[in-house]
């Protein structure tokens, strides 16, 4: 099988026959459809990228020495109130010069909101179980296991139940799982 390239002077006739407005066109419609089909690895290591940080980012904050908002879970502020708490800071930052302006601002951020919430459910789910009930919920499990196992045992426990808080690539329902697992297998063992 022979694959025949062609050469410049294809390219110059065809321009001659339809015109440099029409071969512009033919052009940008290559680059598109070889945009779209052809891999971008800069633009998938962005990707991979954002979608990373967004579960880390949309994940509850964990295990942490001092008060923590997702754990000790203050109701959250309207995205309404946090804006006008936070007036001072974005009017000095972004040069809002006045009220004009600062409403415009306010509105473009509304405008985005709901986009916001769609990525939020998809990375955290619509129905989100906070840091706090996670860890109620996995120390509820890890009582359930019988009082005479070992020393030893009780020490990985601690130290799985602290892995299983702190790992935001694992979802709540997985979390679960795998600790109602180790409870069976361990309660098994140490009848």
């Amino acid at each position: 099988m022979m694959m025949y390239l062609g050469d410049n002077t294809d390219g110059e006739k065809l321009e001659k026959r339809l015109g440099a407005d029409k071969l512009k066109i033919l052009e940008k419609a290559f680059e598109e459809a070889a945009d779209n089909a052809l891999p971008h690895p800069m633009e998938d290591a962005y990707m991979d990228a954002c979608h990373t940080n967004n579960m880390i980012e949309f994940e509850p904050e964990y295990h942490v020495n001092f008060d923590n908002p997702d754990v000790d879970e203050k109701p959250p502020m309207s995205l309404e109130d946090m804006l006008q708490k936070v007036k001072p800071f974005i009017v000095a930052y972004e040069g809002i010069q006045n009220q004009e302006e600062w409403e415009e601002a306010v509105k473009d951020v509304m405008a985005r909101a709901p986009h916001m919430k769609e990525l939020i459910d998809m990375y955290s789910g619509p129905d989100v179980v906070t840091a706090k009930q996670q860890e109620e919920e996995l120390q509820r499990v890890a009582k359930t296991l019988p009082e005479k196992i070992p020393l030893s045992v009780n020490r990985f426990t601690d130290k799985m139940l602290l892995s299983l808080k702190n790992n935001p690539g694992w979802g709540f329902d997985k979390k679960c799982q795998f600790m109602d697992k180790f409870a069976r297998e361990v309660s098994e063992l140490y009848k």
